[in-house]
């Protein structure tokens, strides 16, 4: 009996020792263990230590290899990957569905985790998580929190805040993700060094924004901030003079279903280091007989956050329709203010195309009429118009009209650009409605050819018109997927360079 196993264990070393010549098996230890590293799953990352005893050898001894928890696998998957993670930072997956014999293996791992996820679950099993985990929580850096309904809607804790503050001990927590379907009980958090919050809340009666400026003072190290509030937004308790000054911030998007009282919110927060803000108007659930009034800040509430969220001079302004990619019966229209220290502002307002009122009913006239009322508009040199296209024909005067006054207002510009749009609102009606500024450069990029007629003749109008005022255009670029050279040619007398060419289609 022991010949026999001797002999087995001789010829396993001897088995093992042949191995080793093996090519893959020669690469150096830190770039062998590697190996696992890009395998799928973590069942895959098992078996591959199955296949030698070196293979299995050196996975084991990579810690690294085993710091992904998943709670669900159960008690022995769990203290296997204890076992085998030795002291390496641990990510911790977590859910409702979770065994609670697992997740009372952590304690005395509290002060290794690095990262935890929580997916599909309900306050009840975040609370207790939370318990069973307290204490210093020193590598924990970022915290995901996935909150979804009907998980166990008996349990009060789906209704109640809880009582003591969550994850007290992750005061070096640097990103916060929260999704909510119910109230996101943000006043339970509070980690004073988080650099990044990313908050989403639906389904919720109606969302309190004093709970998110009070989370926002609380957490004075954030750098970038991305609210979306899917719900009824309330603005009550919150005083009219409160601001909640974020020094460190340098990017804020805060999405709402509530358009005006979003621009109420925003303006209740002051960022000295911003660099992109976007306010974004989303309704892809509510049909609309007639456009909300509160969907495009009042002239007042705008020129406010502008003042807030710039720290100079406007000089850019893009008026843009975008159809998205994925989605094509859902547009984003936006209305983008550039400083002169390339600071930006976005309002953004993203909506079906079936349930809302065409964008030239609602927000490009009211984008016209607000900038109108803009301080300090000579600043403004480059003016944008970008994706403004299936114009209906009796929205054309309309179009120009705003157009129109919107030119009116502004000083000389070095540079207009219009673009992917129908030409003849803006030289169709030249000059009866449109009244265009000195401008420098003309940019015109008109894939689908819609500069007919009609609308070249009244560039060529315009182009005549300026040449003789003693501001002529300095350059004018048409480009387009069709011949466009007549235009070019009947340009050149009134326009100091002309450059008019094909897109390039290889």
């Amino acid at each position: 009996m022991g010949l026999s196993r001797d002999t087995s264990a001789a010829l396993a070393t001897i088995h093992e020792w042949i191995n080793s010549f093996v090519p893959i098996n020669r690469l150096p230890t830190d770039v062998f263990s590697l190996i696992p590293t890009h395998l799928s799953s973590q069942k895959d990352r098992f078996r591959s230590t199955f296949v030698s005893r070196h293979w299995r050898r050196t996975f084991l001894q990579y810690a690294a290899l085993w710091s992904r928890l998943d709670l669900s696998k159960g008690e022995i998957y769990v203290e296997t990957l204890l076992e085998r993670a030795k002291g390496s930072p641990l990510n911790v997956l977590a859910s409702s569905l979770d065994p609670i014999g697992a997740m009372i293996l952590l304690p005395p791992y509290t002060k290794q985790i690095a990262d935890i996820e929580f997916t599909n679950s309900g306050w009840a099993v975040i609370r207790r998580f939370s318990e069973i985990t307290s204490g210093p929580l020193p590598l924990l850096r970022t915290l995901n929190i996935n909150v979804i309904w009907g998980i166990d809607p008996n349990s009060p804790d789906m209704v109640t805040s809880p009582s003591h503050p969550l994850f007290s001990g992750a005061v070096g927590l640097k990103e916060l993700r929260l999704h909510a379907e119910l109230q996101p009980f943000l006043r339970n958090f509070i980690f004073p060094n988080l650099t990044s919050f990313e908050l989403s809340v639906t389904s919720v009666e109606q969302f309190y924004g004093s709970q998110l400026l009070d989370f926002l003072e609380t957490s004075p190290m954030l750098q970038v901030v991305d609210v979306r509030i899917i719900t009824t937004l309330s603005l009550e308790g919150v005083p009219r003079e409160r601001v909640v000054v974020l020094h460190h911030v340098e990017s804020l998007c805060l999405t709402a279903r509530d358009g005006n009282h979003s621009y109420k919110l925003a303006s209740h927060m002051l960022c000295p280091s911003i660099k992109n803000t976007s306010l974004m108007h989303m309704d892809w659930g509510r049909r609309a007989a007639a456009p909300p009034l509160e969907t495009f800040p009042v002239p007042d509430l705008l020129n406010a956050i502008i003042r807030q969220y710039t720290r100079s001079p406007i000089e850019e302004i893009t008026l843009e329709t975008k159809i998205e990619a994925e989605f094509y019966d859902f547009v984003t229209r936006s209305v983008t203010f550039r400083s002169a220290d390339a600071t930006v502002v976005r309002l953004c307002f993203d909506v079906s195309e079936y349930d809302d009122p065409p964008f030239t009913r609602t927000v490009f006239p009211k984008a016209c009429r607000a900038i109108r009322d803009l301080p300090l508009l000579a600043n403004i040199k480059h003016l944008h118009v970008r994706g403004l296209f299936d114009i209906e024909e009796e929205l054309m005067t309309q179009i120009a009209h705003e157009f129109g006054g919107l030119l009116k207002s502004l000083g000389s510009l070095e540079e207009l650009t219009i673009s992917n749009c129908d030409m003849r609102p803006y030289f169709s009606y030249y000059p009866e409605i449109v009244g265009y500024p000195p401008i420098r450069a003309l940019t015109l990029s008109d894939p689908w050819n819609t500069l007919k007629e009609d609308a070249a003749g009244g560039l060529v109008g315009l182009a005549k018109a300026q040449h003789e005022l003693g501001v002529p255009f300095e350059r004018v670029t048409i480009r387009s997927y069709l011949p466009l050279a007549v235009v070019g040619e009947r340009l050149k007398p009134w326009v100091g360079v002309v450059d008019c060419s094909l897109y390039d289609t290889s």
